[in-house]
């Protein structure tokens, strides 16, 4: 993935790691819903810390949904 192109730099969460929006969506897809095991797959909040507000706000807006339809 090149995070220097310009549509992939409007969804990179986390500057460090190079992580997408787009990839936490497909993790939260598959069952990954939580930041530790965000952070364990993609590197996230692992550099400066700085994403793991983006990341949670993320979850509750993206993941909540999933959660129900799974319901």
């Amino acid at each position: 993935m090149n995070i220097n192109h310009p549509d992939q730099k409007k969804n990179v969460i986390c500057r460090c790691s190079g992580t997408t929006t787009g990839q936490i969506k497909r993790l939260v897809d598959k069952g990954v819903n939580d930041l530790n095991s965000i952070s364990r797959a993609t590197g996230a909040c692992s550099g400066c810390g700085a994403c793991d507000t983006d990341i949670l706000a993320l979850l509750a807006e993206y993941a909540s949904p999933v959660l129900q339809d799974a319901l």
